[in-house]
C-alpha cells in the first residue's frame, strides 16, 4: 500500500521534510539507548529469543505460573514503526508503536530463567521487518492495588473512545505503580516466516545467569517486550485472552478473568492519552500539526523510552481484561 505522505510535489516534500526530521529524532540506535544517563533503570545484555515451534508442554517442575488461554482471533501487536512507514487511520490518528506486557503475582520465591510466549493468529502474526531485529524484554515491580476505572461508561452504555458499543471496552486500572528494575538486550527477533505462517509459534525469551531477577513469592512484577529500535514493518502479534468485549460489570478476578493474579500492559509511544485527532482518509497538509501527529505515535528517542510508565490504557485498545499466554521458567 502506498502510504499517503509519499509522492511528488510540494505537498509530499513538506511532508517529506516533517518526517524525515522526526525520525531523525526518534530513532537512536541502541549504543546511544544504552548509554543515556536519563533513563532511571539499570540495563545489561543476555537476552536470547529462540524458537520453541508449535507446540509446547510446560515442565511442571520448571514453569512456576503461566496461563494458557488464548482468543482464536485478533491483533494484539507489539511494533516500533519509523515515522515514515507509520500507518494512518481514517479516524484521525497514525497507529501508535506499543511494547506489550503482562503483570504476575509470584506463587513463591524463584529467579526467572525465560519466558515462552506465542504469537497470535492473526494474518499477519509477523510483518517483514521483525526477523532479525534487536528485541529487549524490561522488568518492573508493581506496587498498589488496582481499582477499574469505568471511564463514566456504566453496563448498558457504548465506550466513551466510539470504538466499541460495550462498556467495558474503555475501563482502565488505576493505583498502582510500575517500577522499572531491568531492562535486558542483546537478543534479535528470530527468524520466523512472515504472515499468517508465523502465527502460533511459541518463542522463549531466555535470560543469561548475570541478568535473571529474583522474584518473591506474594509480590506483584510485570515484564514487557518490544523491538528497541524502529523500522518498516517491525511488528509481531501475541497471543492473548480479552475479556474488554463481555457484557460484564467492571470487575477484575470475576468468572471471565483468564488469569486472576495480574493483568496485561501496554506502552505506547510517549503515553499520551487521548491522542490528538483530526479525521480524515488522508494526514492532515499543515506540517506542524501533522508533526505532532507523528511525534504523539514514536517513541521517545534514547533511554527515555524505558521510564514512561506501562500502563491498561491504550487506543483504541484496552488490557485492563485482557492477560497474555504466558510461561515463567524458574532456574533449575
Amino acid at each position: 500500500m502506498e502510504l499517503p505522505w509519499r509522492g511528488c510535489g510540494p505537498r509530499g516534500m513538506a511532508w517529506a521534510a516533517v518526517l524525515g526530521a522526526i525520525a531523525m529524532e526518534a530513532q537512536d540506535g541502541p549504543e546511544r539507548a544504552l548509554a543515556g544517563e536519563s533513563a532511571q533503570v539499570s540495563m545489561c545484555t543476555g537476552l536470547v529469543v529462540e524458537i520453541v515451534g508449535p507446540r509446547y508442554s510446560p515442565d511442571p517442575a520448571r514453569v512456576v505460573v503461566g496461563q494458557r488461554q488464548a482468543d482464536a482471533g485478533g491483533s494484539t501487536s507489539v511494533r516500533n514503526v519509523s515515522p515514515e512507514h507509520l500507518e494512518w487511520k481514517r479516524e484521525g490518528y497514525f497507529q501508535r508503536n506499543r511494547d506489550l506486557g503482562q503483570v504476575i503475582t509470584a506463587p513463591r520465591d524463584f529467579t526467572l530463567e525465560a519466558i515462552v510466549l506465542r504469537t497470535g493468529p492473526s494474518e499477519v502474526a509477523v510483518r517483514a521487518g521483525a526477523p532479525g531485529a534487536p528485541v529487549f524484554i524490561q522488568f518492573f515491580e508493581v506496587e498498589g492495588e488496582p481499582q477499574v476505572d469505568d471511564s463514566g461508561t456504566p453496563p448498558g452504555t457504548p465506550a466513551s473512545h466510539g470504538f466499541s458499543t460495550n462498556h467495558r471496552c474503555d475501563d482502565v486500572l488505576n493505583g498502582v505503580r510500575y517500577l522499572p528494575r531491568r531492562v535486558v538486550v542483546g537478543g534479535t527477533f528470530p527468524q520466523l516466516p512472515t504472515g499468517c505462517d508465523g502465527r502460533g509459534v511459541y518463542l522463549r525469551w531466555r535470560l543469561d545467569p548475570t541478568a535473571r531477577p529474583r522474584w518473591l513469592a506474594g509480590r506483584r512484577y510485570a515484564f514487557m517486550v518490544g523491538f528497541l529500535e524502529a523500522g518498516e514493518g517491525r511488528s509481531f502479534t501475541l497471543a492473548n485472552r480479552n475479556a474488554a468485549g463481555i457484557a460484564a460489570p467492571p470487575r477484575l478476578g470475576d468468572v471471565h478473568d483468564a488469569y486472576p493474579d495480574g493483568w496485561a500492559i501496554r506502552r505506547e509511544d510517549h503515553g499520551l492519552l487521548p491522542p490528538k485527532m483530526v479525521p480524515g482518509a488522508r494526514p492532515p497538509e499543515d506540517p506542524t500539526v501533522l508533526r505532532e501527529l507523528v511525534q504523539q505515535a514514536v517513541f521517545p528517542s534514547g533511554p527515555a523510552r524505558f521510564g514512561v510508565s506501562p500502563t491498561t490504557d491504550g487506543y483504541p485498545d484496552v488490557d485492563t481484561y485482557r492477560d497474555l499466554e504466558f510461561y515463567l521458567e524458574a532456574e533449575g
